[in-house]
């Protein structure tokens, strides 16, 4: 009976540091999106990818790739982009906008 419980335990972990992962994933867009006077569309960000990779201790961890809109202007929504590995910041991209 403990073994089959062992999977339904591994997809509730999986959710639970997903969201958190998510939560951290906006917070950290918006502070991108704050410090270039830009204004983060909808207030929330998109995962768009999920895999695993050895942090800088050799340890596999998850990369998470999110996806979120911004807008320079309040109108023309532009796409950005970031990474997570585990819990750390490891990339930002945000598409060429029009600078106001």
């Amino acid at each position: 009976m403990g073994w089959l419980l062992l999977p339904l335990i591994a997809a509730l972990v999986y959710w639970w540091d997903t969201s958190a992962a998510k939560d951290r994933a906006r917070v950290l867009a918006k502070q991108q999106c704050e410090q270039q006077n830009l204004q983060l569309l909808d207030d929330t960000v998109a995962l768009k990818k999920t895999r695993l990779k050895r942090n800088h201790k050799g340890h596999v961890v998850l990369l998470r790739q999110f996806m979120f809109e911004f807008s320079s202007d309040g109108e023309q929504r532009t796409l950005g982009e970031l990474h997570l590995l585990g819990k750390k910041l490891t990339h930002v991209h945000l598409e060429v906008h029009r600078i106001h």
